[in-house]
């Protein structure tokens, strides 16, 4: 990635990144690569998971026996289109946090040029297909990039440390690890605990499919599932040196 003289950047941080860098510092060394403004995806997060509440409480309230899946991650959301066609229906129609933020973002930083950062490969076929971010990078990407240009790893002086711009939501935080959605969903009003299945890791996720394409796990309302082992920070974008 190059940065073009006189255009603005935003960055749109996975929150995923606190296992791979330090923060504050890593705001401080994206501004010095480059970035403008960086923003985390916990808004985004924190949006989708109302939606998904109100989807499932409509469901429930109309007495739907459906058993939904999550749609967040992009690798299940193109596993389900190539292999199981069958399940499309079943996918909850709500963006992903990444895509919900690009709206927001789009909205308050329209003359900037949105890249999303984050653990997922994936990511950059959905920014293509979104077409509301302008690039998408890995965190090893990222990575490269500090050492191109030099950016220090450690930050000494407190006064370079900043914090991340508007649309911050803490509980979100937990989003990328296996079951983090359903974590964070405060599905008590709707869902009992046994009503959702979570897992992750592409032969679990492959055998749950499978099993709810015959005709298995529709006693479950929701599959909470990632493709990654232990969820998007099993991603093969991260560096994995923490």
């Amino acid at each position: 990635m190059e940065f073009v003289q006189g255009q603005k950047y935003l960055c749109m941080l996975a929150p995923s990144f606190a296992a791979e860098f330090e923060y504050p510092e890593i705001v401080y060394r994206l501004r010095q690569l480059g970035f403008d403004d960086v923003v985390e995806l916990t808004f985004g997060a924190k949006m989708v998971n109302i939606a998904y509440y109100e989807l499932l409480k409509e469901s429930i309230e109309k007495g739907e026996k459906k058993t939904w899946i999550a749609s967040p991650c992009p690798t299940l959301v193109n596993m389900v289109r190539v292999k199981f066609p069958e399940l499309i229906p079943n996918l909850v129609p709500v963006l992903s946090p990444m895509g919900a933020m690009a709206l927001i973002c789009r909205k308050y930083y329209p003359d900037h040029k949105r890249v999303f950062v984050g653990p997922c490969i994936t990511k950059k076929n959905e920014a293509q297909e979104l077409g509301s971010i302008d690039e998408a990078l890995t965190f090893k990407e990222l990575n490269e990039l500090f050492k191109l240009h030099n950016i220090p790893e450690k930050v000494t002086d407190s006064k370079y440390c900043v914090t991340f711009e508007k649309f911050y939501n803490d509980y979100t935080k937990i989003y990328p690890i296996s079951g983090g959605l359903s974590s964070t969903l405060h599905y008590k009003n709707i869902l009992k605990e046994k009503d959702i299945l979570v897992t992750d890791g592409v032969e679990n996720v492959m055998k749950v499919l499978s099993g709810f394409k015959d005709g298995m796990y529709k006693d479950y309302r929701f599959l909470d599932i990632l493709t990654c082992a232990g969820g998007c920070i099993g991603g093969p974008g991260m560096i994995g040196e923490r």
